[in-house]
């Protein structure tokens, strides 16, 4: 192990009892808590060379998840706060569509936010109604397999606007055939350029237990790694969120069941 991924760990490992907390209070992930998720293609656009090797392990079936930062969705009224929206993609190596992933998946995870150091900022700049007007970065550095140390972004292809809400938006979007994500890589360096790897259609949304869907940027299966101590802080926090989310949701679902509330009453008077 790395030595400055062996920190990371460690960082992560310190934070990560105030993540399940988090997550276990708001019974959802404590950030990006609401979302939508669509089944995919991927449709690789280069052919040759180590670029296109890698869109051609890449292509397929994928499934995609769209969602705000911060705030809860609450029919709508979540994008109309400030807020930063994020996409995961999982590339799939099968058509089924389950929140469990298989060993050849591979997950990857972006921000409307081009670094890290800019995320107050884009809280702000983010054009947070509609989902297909942002660029999306996936912030830190990766090994690609056949390629390198590189970062990745994904540019939609911006349809048309209508009227709606975000969701609205990209449901229109993808009915007609115009919800597309593009996927570019470029090599490490401010001057390095942006090639073109994959176009990704989203289809149609699918209804999915959403806590149980655990994107993992460590799900490696298409050979692409996360390197760095901040990624390796990622390890256990993603690992923490998952737990408290999913014990939170079980609570409130057994709080929501009929006569719970009735049955604690009778407790309390014994």
């Amino acid at each position: 192990m790395r030595f400055f991924e062996a920190i990371g760990r460690a960082i992560g490992g310190a934070l990560s009892p105030l993540v399940w907390q988090g997550s276990l209070v708001r019974g959802a992930r404590l950030f990006h808590p609401d979302g939508v998720v669509y089944c995919a293609g991927v449709k690789a656009l280069a052919m040759e060379g180590e670029v296109g090797a890698l869109a051609q392990r890449l292509a397929g079936p994928a499934l995609v998840r769209l969602s705000g930062g911060i705030w809860r969705w609450r029919g709508g009224k979540g994008e109309r706060r400030p807020d930063v929206l994020g996409v995961a993609v999982r590339f799939r190596t099968s058509e089924e569509v389950t929140p469990t992933a298989s060993a050849g998946d591979q997950d990857l995870i972006f921000l409307s936010a081009r670094r890290l150091s800019l995320l107050p900022i884009a809280i702000f700049t983010t054009r947070r109604r509609d989902f297909l007007d942002n660029d999306y970065y996936a912030q830190l550095p990766f090994d690609v397999e056949g390629f390198g140390r590189a970062k990745f972004r994904l540019v939609p292809l911006r349809a048309s606007t209508t009227k709606g809400n975000r969701r609205e938006k990209l449901e229109r979007a993808a009915a007609a055939g115009l919800a597309l994500l593009r996927l570019e890589i470029r090599r490490g360096g401010a001057r390095a350029r942006w090639m073109a790897v994959a176009d990704i259609e989203l289809y149609e949304p699918v209804d999915i237990d959403q806590n149980t869907l655990r994107f993992n940027p460590f799900q490696t299966g298409k050979g692409i790694v996360p390197r760095g101590l901040l990624q390796a802080t990622r390890l256990a926090t993603y690992a923490a969120s998952y737990l408290g989310r999913t014990l939170g949701a079980r609570a409130r679902a057994r709080a929501r069941k009929p006569g719970a509330r009735g049955e604690r009453r009778s407790e309390r008077e014994r």
